[in-house]
């Protein structure tokens, strides 16, 4: 009897048991089709989403239009330098996962448009260049980086008949860390560059020349000291004026260390140990000495060896605070030069314009020529051929990724010949205009750059007139 009421009870417990394992079944199946439901209306949302931004999508090709454009939906991890590499042996295929990423957001939008000029905004919309607002903006905004020739003032005339000595001139550039600061939107050492290559070619015609450069070595960190305190290199040899070896040179040079002053000009006195004539330090320095030197020493002992008539020391302090101003001076002083200061990049040019550069009577007598010369004229061409040839990179990189967008339409079956077709002849104009647009700017910034030519050279050719005058009063 026991036995008989025992089954019934397990039999019935079974029976509890399964109801509850299919009520569990059911709510887990309900949780999964509203998590489903939830994923294909979060999915829809997106699309609408995407959709909209699609519709609202300028494709026009315009300098405005380029620049609001920053890149695809499917092109936005792309670097500016990897899809700007210039194009030279063709391109690799597209990457497999790639072309699926393109699939999952194409192949949707071929079943609910054929209309060819939607379909067309998509392709830019997920695959459009992430180069062209940049390169676009660079072009646009394009200035010839001629520096404006120093024409000394005739009121800056010296009564001197001309050095009688032969000239060597010595140009010293501090490039310590500090010279990384800004001055007015510009990098201290950017401003110091162009003053110091403007002033190179100015006397480059009555005297040799040579840049020093000091704190170019190491780093600012303490296991940096001992490499930029004892590196001061002569980029460029003493010898006669070649601008575009000198500007090769100049650069080279980056700002990174301390300021080894006193061990510049002991260097540059070694330098010139062979050396007869005039020779003429020229410093240009942010800052007071840093590497435990005693830069006024070093410039009393230069002009006793040497002797006062044969040698003095220059400086223009640049930005300087009181403490290195009072530096500079002494060494100046110590140096039989004179100091001069400069608080902003007018001031450092209008310095050495007014201060350094040889009287207007000596150089009436001199071949000098302040425009731009050949090299120059095409280190600035070269700027704008390498953004159009990163333009014209980036428009290859966008049409593969365009054909293939076609590609996976046309595999897909859902758009007619005639809608593939239409939709290959936006891609066909796009590029077209793009190259269009491309040719304008490219056309246009060459005509700035004989524009600006012609117009230093209209600077020059007043003031060899006004020299030529000059002269002859003088005779």
């Amino acid at each position: 009897m026991i036995n008989k009421y025992w089954l019934v009870s397990f039999f019935f417990i079974l029976l509890i048991c399964a109801g509850c394992t299919n009520e569990g079944e059911k709510l887990a199946a309900s949780s999964k089709e509203k998590k489903d439901e939830k994923a294909v209306v979060n999915q829809e949302e997106k699309s609408k989403g995407e959709l909209s931004d699609i519709n609202e999508l300028s494709i026009s090709v315009t300098v405005e239009s380029l620049m609001k454009f920053q890149a695809g939906e499917l092109t936005n991890n792309i670097t500016y330098e990897e899809d700007t590499e210039r194009v030279l042996w063709g391109l690799e295929e597209l990457d497999p996962q790639y072309i699926n990423s393109m699939k999952e957001v194409l192949e949707p939008l071929a079943e609910e448009t054929d209309d060819p000029e939607k379909l067309m905004k998509a392709l830019v919309y997920y695959t459009g260049s992430p180069s062209y607002d940049e390169i676009v903006r660079d072009l646009d905004s394009f200035t010839p980086g001629f520096n404006e020739p120093l024409l000394p003032r005739p009121e800056q005339v010296s009564k001197s008949a001309g050095a009688e000595k032969e000239n060597y001139s010595y140009i010293l550039l501090d490039a310590s860390s500090s010279m990384l600061l800004d001055s007015e939107g510009k990098l201290r050492m950017d401003i110091a560059k162009e003053a110091v290559e403007s002033f190179a070619k100015a006397i480059g015609d009555t005297s040799q020349i040579s840049l020093v450069a000091f704190g170019h070595r190491g780093d600012e960190s303490d296991s940096g000291k001992g490499e930029s305190c004892s590196k001061i290199e002569e980029v460029y040899k003493m010898g006669v004026f070649d601008a575009e070896r000198f500007n090769q040179s100049l650069s080279t040079v980056e700002a990174k260390g301390w300021t080894p002053l006193a061990t510049a000009i002991e260097k540059t006195s070694e330098f010139s140990k062979d050396l007869n004539g005039q020779i003429t330090i020229y410093i240009v320095s942010d800052g007071v000495e840093t590497c435990d030197g005693n830069p006024s020493k070093a410039a009393e002992r230069f002009v006793k060896e040497k002797g006062e008539d044969h040698v003095s020391v220059n400086i223009i302090g640049f930005q300087v605070d009181n403490e290195a101003e009072n530096q500079l001076k002494a060494v100046a002083n110590a140096g039989n030069g004179e100091y001069f200061a400069a608080n902003g990049e007018e001031e450092l040019l209008s310095t050495i314009e007014y201060e350094w550069l040889p009287s207007m009577l000596e150089l009436t007598w001199a071949p000098v020529n302040y425009v731009p010369d050949g090299w120059e004229i095409f280190r600035e061409t070269e700027r704008i051929t390498d953004l159009t040839n990163g333009w014209t990179a980036s428009m290859t990189r966008e049409n593969q990724r365009f054909q293939e967008g076609l590609k996976i339409w046309e595999e897909q079956g859902s758009l007619t010949e005639e809608t593939l077709t239409k939709i290959e002849e936006l891609v066909a104009v796009r590029e077209e205009e793009l190259t269009r647009l491309k040719d304008e700017l490219q056309e246009r910034n060459k005509k700035e750059i004989d524009s600006k030519v012609n117009e230093i050279k209209e600077k020059v050719n007043k003031w060899v007139e006004d020299m030529k005058k000059l002269k002859e009063q003088t005779q």
